[in-house]
């Protein structure tokens, strides 16, 4: 006679089959989430900063173009702008890839016409003031950048991140420099490759864009 209190294997078998069938049914697999992707707020919030820092260096040249008369600087500001304006597309460069991710993923991109540029308090017209407002934009750049990567969620959107980041913190580490008086603005070596400093606005290549650090040679030794 068959013992009912002792289950055969084969029914204990076939219970854990059963329970571990609706055991997965009930945790529904790896699905993604409903809703906006979460990486559109984060990466908008960049965009958003790329816009301040292209209306921060317009009002830059501005002073640049026609500095003071009294400037002790003035003689600086050619090759200054020259600067400026390259680092000024390098943040175009980086507003357009943010646009295009954003758009990517289902999110709508702020635009240029929304964000405005406000003189900060104490600001006024000099060389050294548009050296200031642009080391406070790249660092606070730099910044976000570095924040926002670890709450971006995707790969793709960290990648850029980090990849832009790199270009920010070059551009401080320059006007940080200048600033504190270690280099100059106007030898005649920083004239002849003025278009080299800081001459890529990305670190490594974002899709079919070859203005990246990875495109330069290392230097050989003399």
């Amino acid at each position: 006679m068959t013992d009912p209190n002792k289950l055969s294997r084969r029914a204990i078998l076939g219970g854990l089959a059963a329970t571990s069938s609706v055991s997965l049914v009930g945790c529904g697999g790896d699905e993604t989430p409903a809703g906006p992707n979460p990486d559109i707020t984060p990466l908008n919030a960049l965009l958003t900063a790329e816009y301040e820092a292209i209306k921060a260096y317009e009002e830059g040249a501005r002073i640049l173009r026609m500095p003071p008369t009294n400037d002790p600087q003035a003689s600086s500001s050619a090759p200054l702008l020259v600067i400026a304006m390259n680092w000024q597309n390098h943040h175009r460069t980086h507003a357009t890839q943010l646009a295009s991710l954003i758009t990517s993923i289902g999110g709508t991109p702020v635009t240029e016409a929304s964000v405005s540029f406000t003189a900060p308090t104490g600001f006024s017209a000099s060389v050294g003031n548009v050296l200031r407002l642009a080391a406070n934009k790249e660092r606070a750049a730099a910044v976000a950048y570095n924040t926002a990567i670890k709450s971006l969620k995707a790969t793709t959107s960290r990648f850029l991140a980090g990849t832009i980041e790199g270009d920010e913190t070059q551009h401080f580490i320059v006007l940080y420099a200048l600033l504190k008086s270690v280099v100059s603005a106007d030898p005649a070596g920083l004239i002849t490759n003025i278009n080299e400093v800081v001459p890529k606005p990305f670190v490594a290549q974002v899709g079919t864009d070859m203005n990246s650090l990875q495109s330069i040679a290392d230097f050989t030794f003399a």
